[in-house]
């Protein structure tokens, strides 16, 4: 697993009281360089282009993302200040290079450290603290780099309405999302929301009741989602993974604990070399506790020992 990310992911302001802060990426570095060295986390200058992020969003609102002079509330909660596009198309660039490398086989999986995080954000509006959907930026280029089939799993505590919209209506992209019940976005992520058209029954949403532990995880990912996954056969294995469902996150109410993460991870990573040719994607999503975080993160590194 290639573990990216870089400098731009600081430059992104929110304000001081807001959860999602610059720290969530440079506690992660330092925790990560200590345990495993400074050369653990790999350093990706790249920044995506317009007609790159077209794939996933209007023309007309990256255009408009393009133009903000200065500092503009995108939403009640989602900001964007003076150095807010160079991280954004930095984070979306990570992803991309991350995709590119996988797909040519260079390497076969890879964990993008990027912020702000994306899921929220839809085909034409930032929500959520998030602005552009990393991880529908990142499926459409393996799309049109030819893979036909792609599944994504989003464990993040809220639900990932964005890209659940953005791929609502192709079969090509198996959306499963697993999320605290009745938390955010208000009225999404329902059991009834399964796709449209020619996506109808390629997505599923499982709801879990708040206060639910890591072994509760681990048997939906076990019973659940792994039988979909195989029947669907991915040529493909995303992770929108945040870290919000760990204990004591403001964000959320579960109990995961780092250990949690490392199995959740271990998992997937597995299933990725059976499924798909160990063809992996894993983007980093939300997560506010952030001791906690870079503990669980520290976690996951640690299955390298077994090659994952």
């Amino acid at each position: 697993m290639i573990y990216a990310s870089c400098k731009a992911m600081l430059k992104h302001k929110n304000p001081d009281w807001h959860p999602e802060q610059p720290d969530r990426i440079a506690y992660i570095w330092e925790a990560v360089k200590n345990i495993f060295g400074k050369n653990a986390i790999t350093i990706i200058e790249r920044k995506a282009k317009k007609e790159e992020l077209y794939l996933a969003h209007s023309r007309e609102y990256i255009n408009y993302l393009f133009s903000i002079k200065g500092s503009v509330d995108l939403d009640y909660e989602t900001f964007f200040s003076e150095h807010t596009l160079d991280a954004v198309l930095s984070a979306a660039g990570i992803c991309l290079e991350l995709i590119e490398h996988i797909i040519q086989g260079t390497y076969t999986k890879g964990f993008a450290l990027v912020r702000p995080p994306g899921h929220h954000a839809a085909y034409g509006r930032a929500m959520g603290y998030c602005i552009v959907n990393n991880m529908a930026v990142a499926v459409h280029k393996a799309l049109a780099m030819g893979l036909e089939r792609i599944a994504v799993i989003d464990w993040d505590v809220h639900h990932g309405n964005g890209t659940q919209e953005i791929f609502f209506e192709t079969d090509a992209v198996y959306f499963i999302d697993i999320h605290q019940a009745n938390l955010f976005p208000e009225n999404s992520g329902n059991t009834d929301e399964t796709g449209r058209n020619k996506g109808k029954g390629f997505t599923l949403n499982i709801p879990v009741p708040a206060d639910k532990d890591g072994n509760y995880y681990l048997d939906i990912m076990d019973t659940v989602v792994y039988p979909i996954l195989r029947r669907f056969s991915p040529h493909l294995l995303c992770i929108s993974s945040g870290f919000d469902a760990l204990k004591g996150d403001s964000e959320g109410a579960m109990r995961l604990t780092p250990t949690d993460y490392r199995e959740l991870t271990r998992k997937v990573c597995l299933w990725a070399d059976e499924l798909c040719e160990g063809k992996l994607l894993m983007i980093l999503e939300g997560g506010y506790y952030i001791p906690s975080v870079s503990e669980a993160l520290c976690a996951i590194f640690k299955n390298r020992k077994e090659g994952l």
